[in-house]
């Protein structure tokens, strides 16, 4: 049943498969932005066990400061204790890419403008990963990348809403199309520099993901008159015309929405970044084991394998009035990846401490991508959708900042690796993500309510 304003729009003029043309172009930016992003992060948990933390760590700018921040000291530091290091650096900087957003969405929306902003955050980026393998500037190039990224995430996304108008039912699964484009660049990445790495040296490897973010800023520029107006505004949480008080209780009720779903995507995202800190280091025998990178290509290729056809599902579903809501969307998503969390203690018990075979763990990763593919575009959309008027990149930075304290979580979690047996950790993973359901579940009559204006019933 349709309870909001939702519509199928017919394509227009200048469409490429029933879409603006503007998401063709954010779609291959973005490609080429998470193919920077996910080299980078196939290799850097490697990279800092058996390079950076082994090689005078000391030179390094920042290190007194950060070991300090951390209460580590390295004279006294135990083999576990450096692990325990290398997951703190890997999980400041994988969570906070997802914060430096909120920042990057404010200077946007405040006084630069989206394009200025992307701009700026991606030549940071580029500049970060040429200087990685710089030992005494690796800390520093950490923060360029985090600076950067925190202009391009949010702010690109805010683009891809603005393509649509309000009630356009082609905006969830535009998402979907742009986070197709995501995980293309996510599954070439780590095979690529992963055997970059191993047949040629970290610096080309890393060299690899700064051309990318070069190619991917060369496109935006170029086609630039095809992405959408700075000025336009799209929302739908601004106050409306009506009874006195009515566009203040709607906006409050968005509000309620985005902060219910935020506290649950934070559990989702502390089990997502475990599959490339903990779950590498499970894997991973030997430090030079560097081809073991390649496994991060698994949950992309399952979202590009997957994404079409349930966007297909979808438009079929969508044309008898009988697509699921974005709220029964996240539950189905939650409920999919709590279902592959739970194998991992399986697999513990039956492989113990030196990791599983590859082959059952295609089966977890497939089910937890088939559980983003439900959860992370409906979020996203529902994001977009509730901003308020003039405040679009702000607010897709708040979904961001979901996966900063997400990945924060995960990177402490992850100094439990080796203190814990294997099989209690899995399990207390596995219980962790099924907050994020439990939290969805609680709260879905609050949710259907406040999204019923905006979204088809969960």
């Amino acid at each position: 049943m349709n309870e909001g304003a939702i519509s199928i729009h017919p394509a227009a003029p200048g469409d490429v498969f029933g879409h603006p043309r503007g998401l063709s172009v954010l779609f291959v930016v973005e490609l080429w932005e998470r193919f920077s992003f996910y080299g980078m992060r196939a290799l850097l948990i490697i990279y800092l066990t058996s390079v950076v933390l082994v090689q005078r760590p000391q030179d390094m700018i920042g290190f007194g400061a950060m070991a300090a921040l951390l209460g580590f000291d390295a004279h006294r530091a135990t083999p576990a204790d450096w692990q325990a290091l290398a997951s703190h650096i890997y999980g400041l900087y994988s969570g906070f890419v997802y914060f430096t957003p909120l920042i990057g969405g404010w200077l946007a929306d405040r006084w630069f403008g989206k394009k200025a902003v992307i701009i700026a955050g991606g030549l940071l980026v580029a500049a970060g990963h040429l200087i990685l393998t710089t030992h005494a500037a690796f800390l520093l190039a950490l923060l360029l990348v985090i600076l950067g990224t925190g202009g391009l995430k949010g702010n690109i996304g805010a683009q891809v809403a603005d393509l649509y108008d309000p009630a356009d039912g082609r905006r969830e699964r535009g998402f979907s199309l742009f986070y197709v484009g995501i995980n293309i660049g996510a599954t070439i990445a780590p095979l690529l520099c992963a055997w970059l790495a191993q047949h040629y040296g970290w610096a080309t490897a890393f060299d690899a993901t700064s051309i990318g973010m070069v190619i991917g800023l060369g496109i935006y520029i170029g086609a630039a008159r095809w992405l959408p107006r700075e000025a336009v505004a799209r929302s739908v949480a601004a106050p409306v015309a009506g009874p006195e008080g009515v566009g203040a209780r709607a906006a409050t009720g968005h509000w309620t929405v985005l902060a219910i779903i935020s506290v649950a995507a934070t559990f989702l995202w502390l089990s997502y970044e475990q599959q490339a800190n903990s779950l590498m280091r499970w894997l991973v025998s030997a430090p030079d084991d560097i081809m073991m990178g390649w496994v991060q290509a698994i949950p992309p290729a399952v979202v590009l394998l997957g994404t079409p056809l349930l966007n297909r599902w979808w438009s079929m579903q969508a044309r008898r009035g009988r697509e699921p809501g974005p709220v029964t969307k996240l539950l189905i998503g939650a409920g999919i990846v709590v279902i592959a969390q739970l194998l991992l203690p399986v697999l513990a018990l039956v492989s113990g401490t030196h990791g599983p075979s590859i082959a059952p763990l295609l089966v977890y990763f497939m089910l937890w991508e088939l559980g983003d593919l439900f959860f992370s575009p409906a979020a996203m959309g529902l994001y977009s959708r509730l901003a308020p008027a003039g405040k679009g990149a702000i607010t897709m930075a708040i979904w961001y900042l979901t996966v900063f304290v997400g990945n924060i979580a995960s990177g402490w979690i992850g100094g439990l690796w080796g203190l814990l047996s294997p099989t209690a950790y899995w399990l207390m993973i596995a219980l962790l993500t099924g907050l994020c359901l439990a939290i969805l579940l609680l709260a879905r009559p609050l949710l259907r309510r406040a999204v019923g204006t905006t979204a088809q019933s969960a």
